[in-house]
């Protein structure tokens, strides 16, 4: 792959997790004028309303998309890498650790405290092969 479209994914990427972090402000109360906007500008009929669900759908669709962006970006990398080695699993489990600090502080952050035991069941579940198998010791 050329430059040109290396530059290109990586830039898809960076775009990815800066929306995500758009997204994510809107889950917390006084940070939301990133999304008003998106949302002003997709519909300017009806103004956005800002409670608690829709800051939890949004700060959750933020951390997912931060989560996605940085996925993308590290496998991206590692894809174009000549030696990938165990350096993917190590790269995932630093998206893994992202995406559970951004939406267990918005799950907290807006009420739905639950939302962080799910996710810490989801984590679990690679973590555990991942440690099992010493895909995270260098």
């Amino acid at each position: 792959m050329s430059g040109f479209w290396r530059n290109w994914i990586d830039i898809w990427c960076l775009a990815m997790i800066a929306l995500g972090v758009v997204l994510a402000g809107a889950g917390l109360q006084g940070f939301e004028g990133g999304v008003r906007l998106i949302l002003t500008l997709q519909n300017p009929e009806n103004p956005a309303v800002f409670n608690d669900v829709e800051r939890f759908a949004f700060g959750l669709t933020g951390a997912l998309s931060i989560g996605w962006g940085l996925t993308f970006f590290y496998f991206f990398r590692a894809a174009h890498s000549s030696n990938m080695g165990d350096k993917m699993y190590r790269q995932s489990f630093v998206v893994l650790i992202v995406w559970n600090l951004v939406d267990g502080y918005i799950s907290y952050a807006t009420g739905f405290t639950l939302n962080i035991a799910s996710n810490l069941i989801l984590s679990f579940g690679l973590i555990i092969p991942l440690y099992m198998t010493g895909k995270l010791s260098d």
